[in-house]
């Protein structure tokens, strides 16, 4: 008997091309998660969501379809002088002073600043702000430790107030959304609503590449018997 050992090979055709398909398929899927649409305000009231929130001086959070979502207001750095504040106008920043825009993260007593963050690891897909009207240094969307995303009209989806972001995101990482530091007085925005992505578990996916994989491998380790 004679048995001719051959290393994983994809020979034919139909191999290869079944490999291919699989494997970008398992890409395909590996990239999808579940969104998750955290809406505060629906243009002209606020959400359940947003409701939770309202009118809270500290670190507050909120559960949809099993990830928490924890929010805290603060003027210059200070949770003590701000609070988390919505209505028909939109969702943003209280602070103490006078002329504040109560429902929108604004500059007129300060630099306000909301930061959240999700007790799970993601991506953060999009952003949904109101009253987005200049070209540059209007607000600021940023990473704990990693990027700074200017959100203006210049950036925005066809000149418009939601952005996309597509960035990824640690559990309990904090993302900071401000006023620009170079934003003229009275400068002011609104939030609407955040939404993320969580990647799927893929451990049955893997399982059924490297199956298919080792039924090829072996199928051509043992390719031929002469007695």
């Amino acid at each position: 008997m004679k048995c001719t050992i051959s290393f994983f090979t994809p020979n034919t055709l139909v191999t290869k091309i079944c490999l291919l398909c699989l494997i970008k398929l398992f890409l395909s899927i590996s990239l999808i998660g579940e969104t998750i649409q955290f809406s505060l305000h629906d243009g002209s009231a606020l959400t359940d969501v947003g409701a939770s929130f309202d009118n809270t001086d500290s670190i507050s959070s909120f559960t949809q379809d099993g990830i928490t979502l924890s929010m805290e207001a603060l003027l210059d750095d200070n949770s003590a002088l701000a609070e988390l504040n919505g209505g028909a106008e939109g969702f943003g920043v209280n602070s103490d002073g006078l002329s504040d825009y109560t429902q929108r993260i604004d500059n007129t007593n300060g630099q306000e600043m909301i930061i959240f963050s999700f007790d799970s690891p993601g991506i953060l897909d999009t952003v949904d702000l109101r009253y987005i009207e200049e070209s540059s240094n209007e607000a600021i969307l940023s990473f704990e430790g990693g990027k700074q995303f200017s959100l203006n009209t210049e950036t925005a989806f066809s000149g418009k107030d939601d952005f996309k972001i597509n960035e990824a995101f640690l559990a309990g990482q904090q993302i900071s959304l401000y006023i620009s530091p170079l934003a003229s007085e009275n400068e002011n925005f609104a939030l609407e609503s955040i939404s993320i992505k969580i990647p799927e578990n893929n451990a049955s996916i893997l399982g059924m590449l490297a199956f298919i994989l080792l039924f090829v491998s072996l199928r051509n380790t043992f390719s031929t018997f002469d007695d």
